[in-house]
């Protein structure tokens, strides 16, 4: 891939409500801090990538060239237990209603010892609904994922119907094929030779997907550094703000809407300072208004309180920035979705 097939809009997280960047300059626009931000981003997520690739290479490793004997074998150096007590508790909390091994040594049973033999111990499952340290249902990471929920029974081509548990298989679709159990035996030690080349080549192909999204991330890492030189210093979308954005004594502006009823004053914006309170630098900001602005005692009427990421608060530079650029402002505040205000502070921006 080349930064030239890049479309902007693919570096945006779905998660960055109201950003919409269909051009490189609609990204430079976003500003230094935002950028660094969002390259951080990437970053974390390449990272991410890099672990699953790791992951899913040993997990062919240790499968490819196997036959489904040298998988008993490695079955055998792990617990194969019996399981003479299944039942659902009803217990309060326990909204899943599944089937669960109900006796002692189930219970303490260390996770990772039931390895190739049932799922619910299986160093290798994921996913599911756990309880006392194992899985009550499971997800499988070496088999095809489609093979992991709905119809089982059908796309296993009845090697299910032969391994999964009588007390399970009620023929109703309760309990039954559709996903893997604490004691389902596993499909691959009792499966075909066939079915395990079959997860060998799902492993591979899976591989290959991981290593080039990689290689696309790696890209937009580059794309995004390449905008950042051309970037001006801006604000950050109050959402993206890191811990320690503000710090005791900063000339801070913060905005009093409608709807804080004991304010004295409303729609307007304030001056003052941060001051140590709540959650100082653990997601919350105080701050000590330079009038006082509500007829609470808090600071003399004088506090105010707010979340790290409300755009309600701002350093003062903050504030002549987004005031003298109305096109920034109008992105910053579209990007708090959760501004109920947004139109009552756009307003108090332009007076």
């Amino acid at each position: 891939m080349t930064n030239q097939k890049i479309n902007p809009q693919k570096l945006i997280p779905d998660y960055w409500y109201g950003i919409y960047v269909p051009t490189e300059a609609d990204l430079v626009f976003l500003g230094s801090k935002n950028l660094e931000y969002l390259k951080q981003y990437w970053r974390r997520e390449e990272r991410e990538i890099v672990g699953h690739v790791k992951t899913v290479q040993a997990q062919i490793d240790m499968l490819d060239g196997k036959t489904v004997d040298d998988i008993k074998a490695m079955a055998a150096e792990y617990e194969h237990p019996e399981f003479p007590k299944i039942g659902i508790p009803n217990t309060p909390g326990n909204w899943a209603k599944k089937p669960e091994p109900l006796d002692a040594d189930s219970i303490n049973r260390k996770p990772g010892t039931t390895t190739f033999n049932f799922c619910g111990w299986c160093k290798h499952c994921e996913g599911g609904i756990g309880h006392y340290g194992y899985y009550i249902t499971a997800t499988c990471p070496l088999i095809p994922e489609e093979l992991n929920n709905g119809s089982l029974k059908t796309k296993l081509a009845g090697l299910v119907a032969k391994i999964i548990p009588e007390e399970l298989n009620n023929g109703r679709g309760t309990y039954g094929y559709d996903e893997f159990h604490f004691n389902t035996p596993c499909v691959i030690a009792n499966g075909t030779q066939e079915f395990l080349e079959t997860c060998v080549e799902y492993l591979k192909t899976k591989l290959a997907g991981l290593v080039a999204k990689k290689a696309e991330i790696s890209e937009y890492v580059r794309f995004i550094a390449k905008a950042m030189k051309q970037a001006e210093e801006k604000p950050y979308l109050a959402g993206h703000r890191p811990s320690d954005w503000f710090e005791l004594g900063d000339e801070v502006v913060c905005f009093i809407p409608k709807d804080f009823e004991i304010a004295l004053k409303k729609g307007i914006f304030v001056t003052g300072k941060v001051i140590y309170g709540y959650r100082h630098g653990d997601g919350c900001v105080s701050v000590c208004a330079d009038e006082q602005v509500h007829t609470d005692d808090y600071c003399d009427g004088c506090g105010l309180g707010y979340g790290l990421s409300r755009p309600e608060v701002m350093h003062k530079w903050e504030y002549e920035y987004l005031k003298t650029h109305p096109d920034y402002l109008k992105v910053w505040i579209r990007a708090s979705a959760d501004l109920t205000n947004s139109r009552e502070m756009t307003k108090a921006f332009a007076k």
